[in-house]
């Protein structure tokens, strides 16, 4: 890191000698007729030569702007531009360090008979909401794609996992000539368009889903606009590659899309054991749009490879990917996914809980191994008759099938010795369906801004899992039997749940708007369990196990009827307010003939207050959440000699008020941005666990109802570009977050408050140096605290220290290098568990044939084989350690080649 640091700042040394030498301008903009100054025009350097940009700036309020650090030895011209206004165009003759005054800058008022330049065009305009870039002006490498050009543009930032913000915002969707193209997910051009067919890039705001512009605009994000410069009616982009490594590592795989006018096909497939897609997650769209259907199959894992929670996974994915426009007025979509995966994974773990009586110190290994089959059917029908009306229908359906196996070893022990002692074996399987739809209908009433949106969904989801499990818990102490605990747990659960809303929008006048909201919901929950003993004599699993076994229903219904006024003392101030008057139906049935079923009926009235100024907003709300079945069922369920839970009808719902703030701001002069916000959710009657846990570790958990509950968050980030000028740019950022949250807590005799507190900090570098060399580098500090108040128990720390630094460099030609390295340190951690890690990654590309289509790429995952996920966590006087087996060092060696065919009209 250290070495990084210096190569950094050696850099940057450099380039700031070597900007020595440069001139300097300065000026007013004005309106030729009033005198009075002019806001936001641009003002742009070019290269006379190949009109290149080569720095640009906005003029201030007043009028005035200025520019250093220009090149002195090519010729330059100053393009002055604004909307509504003639532009403005001077040869300049600069010399070094000297501040060339340009005085007062008249632009009169654009005349329909205004003469164009041909050959040349302003590289940064202006116009209304929208900021349209002229691609031909700023230079990117040869074979460059989108995403290299973007990173160029002022304001717009490339992060590492290919996510786009601009002015801090993030980018939700990216058009091709405005239409979707390519899906929801910006990268799916940004990876793969080439750079030199763009003709202009636009950026605005994406009000798409919010026609009547309800969303202040802090919490709209943006849309780009690739403007072609001819459309695409044929052209077939892809990639095939494959690769083999070390520890008997591969992958192979390809996608391919093929276009012919409005029409999208693409295909995906691949096999690896990496715990990766095959594609990496800011690759993985590329090409083939499959987030246009809008129902996240990647988020949901659909695509596999997402394997958090540890282990080492082998993934086998295949599927199709079809768009096409019906001209302006309908658009279809159709995607069909398989994945399959196989995961294996390793983990031990530590609990020392301390009671009033003892203190017992608690291990286990375990062993899983999983495999799921899943396939996902989606599909997205939009359709837009005119501007007045909008109907989009986007049913899917998925299908999943999850074999397991998993093994486990524990032991525990308090201060006067060994307590038990278990062995583990269970196997079993999941499969299950799930159906969704959503229709929506949008319509404009009039020319008075009045407008009515209907949604209606549908979901319909089920899961049958079994499994059979052999449980050897040997107890060394003589007040707990030692058990052999031989079942067969079959299960079936639904949730199916039918709504509608209905929100009419009516502005009364330019400063009073009134909305009616209605949302019905009728939900179905069901949870199925028979658990049967094995009948040694017999050998089957036929003794009935009533405590464990279960039959839940629940049948709930909510109704909602929301007014909200709203007022505009300005077009960026204003107020709402609102009433959300509630009902609720619950009818809970738990076919005990022991039990009577619960019947509840609650009626609410939440009131709701959302102030906007300008950049800066507040809000507050209410709403319940009503304790589930589970929880409510009045019988105690043995799990085994050590763990038993009992249910509470008496529990109630509980209440939550939720306060929240936030404040943005972007200067687009110093090409400054920062964020802050916060919130808070108090909580009446929160359902808490009280647990008794005696002396040899038998516990016992049911609930109760508390107040005193408290979660809230923090958080901001500041970020600063420097990037004026084309070949030296320097990114700047800090983020912060953290929380608070507050609970009561029962644990035997003793009741008190447990404090939960984290915190977390991030600094960010980034250098670009052309198309030659990026540097990254960051540092992360979190921090976690649990504290307790009315209990004499010790509070808990844990620190996370976290150092990383990426290099690419793309010199001599046709060669790529990059290395990453990540370390970290958590000094908390206990005997027997890695407390550091040094993570060291390494690849070395060659690119060839035309246009570099081929690339051979050696690899190196792991260096030091250090890699290891460590959690720990503090609660209830319990200190908790665990670590995950995942991916450790391999070499690989990789072959790609890229499919990339255009053709115009």
């Amino acid at each position: 890191m250290n070495k990084f640091s210096l190569l950094v700042l050696f850099l940057l040394s450099f380039s700031l000698s070597a900007l020595a030498q440069r001139g300097s301008i300065k000026g007013m903009v004005v309106d030729s007729v009033t005198k009075a100054p002019i806001e936001h025009a641009t003002i742009a350097i070019v290269n006379a030569k190949d009109t290149s940009l080569v720095a640009y700036t906005l003029s201030q309020k007043d009028g005035t702007f200025k520019l250093t650090a220009l090149p002195v030895d090519i010729s330059n011209r100053v393009v002055i531009s604004i909307m509504r206004y003639a532009t403005y165009r001077k040869m300049l003759k600069l010399k070094p360090n000297v501040m060339t005054d340009l005085g007062q800058i008249a632009l009169s008022a654009k005349s329909l008979q205004e003469v164009v330049i041909k050959g040349e065009r302003t590289p940064i305009a202006v116009k209304k909401d929208t900021i349209e870039f002229n691609a031909e002006a700023f230079k990117t490498r040869p074979n460059a794609v989108v995403e290299d050009l973007l990173r160029l543009l002022p304001g717009v930032q490339v992060n590492y996992d290919g996510t786009i913000l601009v002015n801090g915002k993030k980018v939700n969707r990216l058009l091709i000539d405005g239409k979707r193209f390519f899906g929801n997910d910006p990268k799916v051009a940004t990876k793969n368009l080439d750079a030199d067919m763009l003709d202009k890039i636009q950026v605005y705001d994406d009000r798409e889903d919010d026609p009547d512009h309800k969303l202040a605009d802090k919490d709209v994000g943006k849309v780009i606009n690739l403007k072609m410069k001819s459309k695409i009616k044929k052209s077939t982009l892809g990639k095939i590659y494959g690769g083999l490594g070390t520890r008997d590592r591969h992958q192979i795989g390809g996608i391919l899309s093929n276009f012919r006018d409005t029409l999208q096909v693409s295909l995906i497939g691949l096999s690896n054991n990496l715990n990766s897609t095959g594609f990496s997650q800011d690759e993985l769209y590329t090409m083939g749009g499959f987030n246009r259907s809008q129902t996240g199959q990647y988020y949901d894992g659909t695509f596999g490879g997402q394997n958090w929670g540890g282990g080492i996974q082998s993934i086998t994915s295949g599927g199709v990917n079809v768009n096409n426009d019906y001209g302006e007025k309908l658009r279809m979509n159709f995607t069909y996914f398989y994945t399959g995966t196989n995961t294996v994974n390793t983990n031990k773990g530590e609990t020392e809980q301390t009671t009033d009586q003892t203190v017992i110190d608690s291990k286990y290994q375990g062993n899983n191994k999983n495999t799921n089959r899943k396939q996902a059917i989606s599909a997205t029908i939009e359709w837009k008759p005119d501007t007045n009306m909008r109907i989009v229908y986007t049913p899917s359906v998925n299908f999943q099938n999850s074999p397991s196996n998993y093994l486990y070893t524990g032991s525990s022990a308090n201060l006067q010795g060994p307590i038990s002692s278990s062995n583990v074996s269970q196997s079993g399987s999941s499969s299950g369906e799930n159906f969704s739809h959503n229709f929506m209908f949008y319509h404009k009433l009039g020319h008075k801004g009045k407008s009515i949106t209907i949604n209606q969904s549908i979901t319909l989801s089920n899961d049958n899992p079994y499994s059979y499990s052999l449980q050897d818990v040997r107890s060394y102490v003589s007040s707990v039997p030692t058990q052999l605990l031989d079942r067969y747990d079959g299960e079936r659960t639904l949730n199916n749940t039918f709504g509608m809303s209905i929100n009419y929008y009516h502005p009364f006048t330019k400063k009073i708007i009134v909305e009616l909201n209605t949302n019905s919901r009728y939900l179905v929950v069901g949870s199925n369990a028979s658990v049967f003993g094995k009948d040694n004599a017999t050998g089957q699993y036929s003794l009935f196990n009533d405590t464990l076994s279960k039959r839940l229903v629940r049948h709930w219904f909510l109704q909602n009827i929301k007014p909200v006024f709203t007022y505009k003392f300005k077009d960026d101030i204003n107020v709402k307010f609102g009433l959300d008057f509630e009902i609720q139906n619950i009818t809970n049935y738990f076919n005990i003939d022991t039990v009577s079923n619960i019947n509840k009926k609650y009626y609410f009235l939440f009131p709701s207050l959302e102030v906007n100024i300008k950049g800066f907003s507040t809000s507050y709300s209410e709403y319940y959440e009503v304790p589930s079945i589970d929880n409510l069922v009045p019988i105690t369920r043995i799990y085994s000699a050590f763990y038993r839970v009992t249910g509470n009808p008496d529990l109630i719902p509980s209440r939550k008020h939720d306060f929240r703030i936030n404040y943005y701001k972007y200067n687009n002069d110093k090409q400054l941005n920062y964020n802050v916000y916060g919130g808070m959710t108090l909580t009446q009657n929160a359902m808490i666990s009280k647990t008794t846990i005696d002396a040899v570790g038998v516990q016992t958990t049911n609930y109760v109802n508390r107040d005193n509950g408290i979660s809230s968050y923090f958080g901001g980030s500041f970020g600063k570009q420097f990037k004026a000028r084309q070949k030296w740019q320097i990114g700047l950022s800090n983020n912060f977050n953290g929380g608070i949250y507050k609970s009561a807590f029962f644990l035997n005799a003793d009741e008190g408050l447990q404090y939960n507190y984290n915190f977390s900090t991030t600094q960010n570098v980034n250098f670009n140096y052309g198309s030659i060399l990026s540097f990254n580098t960051n540092y992360r500090f979190d921090i976690s605290s649990t504290q307790y108040k009315e209990v004499k128990y010790a509070a808990v720390n844990t620190l996370t220290h976290t150092v990383g630094s990426d290099i690419s460099l793309r010199w001599p030609a046709h060669f790529i290098f990059d290395a990453k390295y990540n370390y970290n340190y958590r000094p908390q951690i206990g005997p027997g568990f890695q407390r550091s890690s040094n993570i060291v990654d390494l690849a070395a590309t060659w690119l060839t044939f035309n246009k570099d289509r081929g690339q051979f790429k050696l690899s190196v995952y792991d260096l030091f084989d250090q890699n290891i996920t460590i959690y720990r966590y503090a609660g209830q006087n319990s200190v908790s350690t665990s670590e995950q087996q995942i991916l450790k060092r391999y070499f690989m060696l990789t072959f790609q080649y890229k499919i990339t065919s255009y053709k115009s009209k």
